[in-house]
Order: C-alpha cells, then structure tokens, then sequence
C-alpha cells in the first residue's frame, strides 16, 4: 500500500513539474513585437486614411473655434483676449484645417506611393 501511494505521489509530481514546464514553453512561444509583428500598411491602407482625415477635418475644421476659446479660457487669458483675439485665432485654424482636409481630400489617390502620408496639421484629427 505504501510503495502504491508513493509511486502515485512521484507520477503527480512528475506530471505537475512537466505540465508547468510546458505551460512555459508556450508562453516564450507568444511573446509579441509590434515592430516585427505588425504588418506594413498597404498603399491601399494609406491613401484611405489620408481620405477619412480629410473627410474629417473638412466636417469638423470649425470646433478650433470652440476648442481655441476653451484652451485660451483655461490657461487664464483676460475676457478682452477672449473676446477679441481669440475669434480670429480660432476662426484661422479652423480655415487652416478645413483647407488641408480639402487638400487631403482631392490628393488622396493621385499621390504617388513612394511620397508618405503624413498629416499636415498636427494634431491629425481635431478630437
């Protein structure tokens, strides 16, 4: 009785310690590099998201108003700022960006593919 239990005992062991020697071994097996593991984008891929910010900041190019109060409110500006200098400033960007959305818009698919897809403006979306 007591060698059967003492071999039960050293199977478990053996089965436990190998089972953990496995488990690690598929784990090594999945680490992730996204610089190695994350495919290039297409040209297809490129020139659609050039389309889609541009899309967007044609739609959205006029919340730098809004946005350029908000910013100028928070870093403490005086109201006569506010009142007068800000709506021009914000009234620029906001042509700034919808003229670049409507650049990206019309260049989207005539650029060439050696030439990178950078946005123009930073940031690239307005949210």
């Amino acid at each position: 009785m007591l060698s059967t239990r003492k071999a039960l005992l050293k199977s478990v062991a053996v089965t436990v310690i190998l089972g953990f020697g496995i488990s690690q071994g598929v784990v090594w097996a999945q680490s992730y590099d996204p610089d190695q593991d994350v495919p290039n984008p297409t040209l297809a891929e490129k020139r659609l998201e050039k389309l889609g910010r541009g899309l967007s900041n044609i739609l959205f190019g006029w919340v730098e108003i809004p946005l350029t109060f908000d910013r100028k409110m928070k870093k403490g500006k005086p109201l006569s700022y506010l009142l007068g200098v800000v709506p021009v400033l914000g009234t620029a960007k906001a042509l700034m960006r919808t003229g670049a959305g409507v650049v990206e818009v019309f260049t989207f698919g005539k650029t060439k593919p050696e030439v990178n897809y950078e946005a123009i403006l930073e940031p690239e979306y307005i949210f």
